[in-house]
């Protein structure tokens, strides 16, 4: 059995964040590499962690996903970001697609999209469809 790919989890909610790690861990392709409570918390957890893929909420406090996306992509280009959030605004997915983000999935949505979506981001088959696809032009 390959090695399962290493996920950095980025969650203001604390409920909300382990909800997201056991659904990873069940999977089994994916084990989580660290927990960050906010965006200045996972750029720097990313640095000791080194992590093949970030699970970025895009609202959170002291440094948001946005901002934190951006400073990951900065630092490591070929870093795979996926967004998500409780709320579908267009203007705030976008710019996470600008930052960087590769895809985006909301947070009701997460239990059947984002096993598929990491693993397309992570294997390089992704495709953008524009409905929680991931888009590899994102991609450096």
């Amino acid at each position: 059995m390959p090695k399962p790919f290493r996920i950095l989890l980025a969650e203001d909610d604390e409920a909300f964040l382990e909800v997201i790690a056991a659904l990873l861990e069940q999977d089994g392709r994916f084990a989580v590499a660290g927990r960050a409570h906010n965006g200045k918390e996972a750029v720097s957890l990313a640095a000791r962690v080194k992590p093949d893929a970030v699970v970025m909420d895009i609202e959170m406090p002291v440094l948001d996903g946005v901002a934190a996306t951006r400073a990951l992509r900065e630092r490591w280009p070929g870093l795979p970001v996926v967004a998500v959030s409780g709320h579908d605004y267009e203007e705030r997915v976008l710019e996470m697609r600008q930052a960087g983000a590769l895809d985006y999935v909301r947070k009701a949505r997460l239990a059947t999209e984002l096993p598929r979506v990491l693993a397309a981001v992570l294997s390089g088959t992704a495709q953008s469809r524009g409905d929680g696809a991931a888009d590899p032009r994102g991609r450096a």
